[in-house]
């Protein structure tokens, strides 16, 4: 395992769509189970620095035209911000507002033999 490759634990102990705050060498992550894969983000809102695992896993509404009536999805998919309702993809860290510039840094995690690990690299 690469140095940069940390332990989190059995993946039996992490509830599906609960986000866990985890502290690393000295880097606090949001921790985010969906099925079998797993997300880390950096647990910090990046508009005001609140800790994103006091948020809520969830969806958002989808793009439609006004008067339409709105549409949800991607349930799962979105961590929102528990003080301001700012939202990230789980999958890249990314504001769906304004994704080319408003993001939360993300790290690899992934399943090996039931542990799940991370990489702080």
């Amino acid at each position: 395992m690469p140095s940069s490759v940390r332990d989190l634990g059995a993946a039996s102990v992490f509830e599906e769509g609960r986000p866990y705050r985890v502290e690393l060498d000295g880097k606090a992550l949001v921790l985010v189970r969906r099925g079998d894969r797993f997300f880390a983000l950096r647990d910090t809102c990046p508009h005001q620095g609140a800790r994103l695992s006091d948020g809520r896993v969830g969806g958002t509404a989808l793009k439609c035209m006004p008067g339409d009536g709105i549409a949800y999805g991607r349930e799962g998919e979105i961590l929102t911000c528990p003080w301001h309702g700012w939202e990230f993809e789980l999958d890249s860290g990314k504001s769906l507002v304004n994704p080319q510039r408003v993001r939360v840094r993300s790290y690899p995690a992934w399943v090996e033999a039931d542990r799940v690990l991370v990489d702080l690299g």
